[in-house]
């Protein structure tokens, strides 16, 4: 299976299968995009990289148990806020958010199993396991070789010349040996309240919900923690203290928008306000310094590909 290149991270978002995502650029580059995508007999799988840093707010698909097998290296990721590494197994329970971020360039694997599957039936380890895993989105600390032999099987399944037959009877061989080896969720020893995964969900519907007119004190309330908590919580799964995070989605639903917009009308100064982003010129530089291109400049491109004559 070959990746499709794209040059953007909205025509990357809108080429992620089955998922309902927003992803943002965490510098100032884009390109380098790429996603592939590909059903094994019945299991989603997903191979995608991304050049640059970048992080993804999703929603998993509700009739599927998403299995997300990012490789840690070179850059750092998370899941949650929790980091990922030669161990982690990310869960993207069905219809539960998430957001999944990476400091730089990085490379990942999705395997979508249909909860309706037979792997999900009995009172086996594997079906317990599984219906587990579709109640909490989170991460599991498996085999790292395990873990390996799973992604292996997951890039054989992709290839050319492997019937899908196959392919799904050696994703489900390794990932039952996945589950037969898994070593217990390592829990913190802090002090108690919500867990990193519903917090994030929580947080996700507060963006949906509000929209643009979300801030800092609205986080608050509708996560319903103390604004020192939600500081530590941003920086965690955000990698931003929360302010600079609001900001960061607004810039986005700015350049969406002149993007593509139809509204000829609409000024840029009143697309910026109507995500409450007083348009200035420091606002004008922010957007540059993300974008590489200025306002008006991302209008007149989407007129171009408008009216190619």
């Amino acid at each position: 299976m070959d990746l499709h290149r794209f040059e953007s991270f909205d025509a990357y978002a809108d080429a992620l299968f089955d998922v309902d995502a927003r992803v943002f650029l965490l510098g100032s580059r884009d390109g380098g995009w790429g996603v592939g995508h590909l059903d094994v007999d019945g299991i989603n799988v997903q191979h995608g990289i991304a050049a640059v840093p970048n992080l993804c707010e999703g929603v998993g698909p509700p009739s599927h148990l998403t299995l997300l097998l990012s490789q840690p290296s070179p850059s750092s990721t998370w899941l949650n806020g929790v980091p990922l590494n030669q161990e982690s197994l990310g869960i993207l329970a069905p219809g539960k958010g998430f957001v999944f971020r990476a400091a730089g360039p990085n490379e990942w694997i999705t395997l979508a199993v249909p909860v309706c599957s037979p792997l999900f039936a009995g009172s086996g380890a594997v079906a317990q396991t599984l219906r587990q895993w579709a109640c909490v989105a989170g991460i599991v600390h498996t085999d790292p070789l395990q873990l390996a032999a799973l992604r292996e099987a997951a890039l054989m399944a992709m290839a050319p010349g492997c019937p899908p037959a196959i392919g799904r009877r050696l994703l489900e061989q390794r990932l039952s040996n996945l589950i037969a080896s898994r070593t217990p969720n390592r829990g913190g020893k802090g002090r108690p309240g919500l867990p990193m995964p519903r917090l994030c969900e929580t947080a996700l519907t507060v963006f949906r919900k509000q929209g643009h007119a979300v801030d800092v004190n609205g986080l608050c309330k509708g996560l319903r923690i103390s604004a020192r908590r939600l500081r530590d919580f941003s920086q965690a799964c955000f990698g931003m203290a929360p302010g600079h995070y609001l900001s960061l989605r607004r810039l986005h639903g700015v350049y969406l928008d002149l993007s593509k917009g139809t509204d000829r009308r609409i000024t840029v100064a009143d697309c910026f306000l109507q995500h409450g982003y007083p348009y200035s010129t420091y606002a004008a530089a922010r957007y540059r310094a993300l974008f590489l291109e200025t306002p008006s400049e991302t209008r007149h491109r989407r007129g171009r590909h408008e009216h190619p004559c």
